[in-house]
């Protein structure tokens, strides 16, 4: 809720050719709404375009997008007795805006065929709704690298399967991780596993899909045809994370293809990937074991 201005006014209204605001601060009804800082109680007169709102409103809100929501919503007001709750956002392009929950009611003429008056209380509910989002980021994305996390990953996935989309399914697994962490401490593994995710969201980006399922391994679905020389790219790339003094980093790779059948599984997929991935490991780790229309191609 973000106008500046503290006070009353009239003005041009588009849809009336006149404004009131009228800021209740003597009417008993409303004295104790100063207590309620999120909540404000309106009335919007459709007659003549008057604004009443509890004094608390002052400062708070937008008063241009609130009023087009109220002429917006002439025709889809309550009916009589009716009380109608949803969540709206005030705000204007390119400013701040704030997400409100909504109780409204409304006041009908004698022929019941226009709405006189809305009634009703706003709430402030941008903190929940960002509390929210944060909820949902974290159900969604590893804690650890910020790429998706395997359900999420596995949803996704299916959605684009079902949808009839083709594409390849690349399982990654860091060549002795276990010995990376005793040798230099677990903090040390996971400065490597966000620089492994950080590569990842470069070399694949949006809308290519990355998700860790296990504690060195990633994977990657994509549809664009050069999957083979980006999974290259990668291995090139994870040799220089770790520097030679230090260590010699490498990953494996299996990667096989969806054909965007029905029939196809992404549960059945998962395993061709990580046998793939496993035949590329014990053909010698750093390397990628590509299966492709039956025949494994190995490099």
């Amino acid at each position: 809720m973000i106008e500046s201005s503290g006070k009353g006014f009239n003005g041009r209204s588009a849809a009336n050719g006149f404004r009131a605001v009228h800021y209740s601060e003597a009417d008993h009804l409303y004295r104790n709404i100063g207590l309620f800082a999120d909540t404000v109680l309106f009335e919007y007169s459709y007659p003549d375009g008057q604004m009443q709102l509890s004094s608390n409103a002052r400062g708070q809100l937008d008063l241009e997008a609130l009023e087009h929501f109220f002429v917006k919503h002439r025709d889809n007001a309550p009916k009589a007795g009716e009380i109608q709750s949803f969540e709206i956002c005030l705000g204007k392009m390119g400013e701040p805006y704030h997400w409100c929950c909504c109780k409204l009611c409304a006041k009908w003429g004698e022929d019941g065929k226009q709405p006189v008056s809305l009634m009703g209380k706003l709430q402030d509910i941008s903190k929940l709704k960002k509390r929210e989002e944060q909820l949902m980021l974290q159900s969604t994305k590893d804690g650890l690298t910020g790429v998706y996390n395997k359900t999420a990953f596995e949803y996704r996935v299916e959605k684009k399967m079902k949808g009839g989309k083709k594409g390849w399914l690349c399982m990654i697994d860091i060549d002795n991780f276990k010995e990376i962490n005793d040798s230099f401490g677990h903090p040390a593994g996971d400065r490597i596993l966000e620089q492994i995710g950080a590569v990842l969201c470069q070399l694949f980006p949006e809308p290519d899909l990355i998700g860790r399922v296990g504690g060195d391994e990633f994977v990657v679905f994509t549809s664009t045809s050069d999957v083979h020389q980006r999974a290259k790219d990668f291995l090139e790339q994870v040799e220089r994370i770790v520097p030679e003094e230090e260590g010699r980093l490498s990953a494996s790779i299996g990667i096989v293809t969806c054909t965007g059948m029905h029939r196809d599984d992404y549960q059945e997929l998962f395993s061709q990937a990580d046998r793939a991935m496993y035949r590329a490991k014990t053909s010698g780790k750093n390397r990628i074991a590509f299966l492709h229309n039956d025949p494994w191609i190995m490099t």
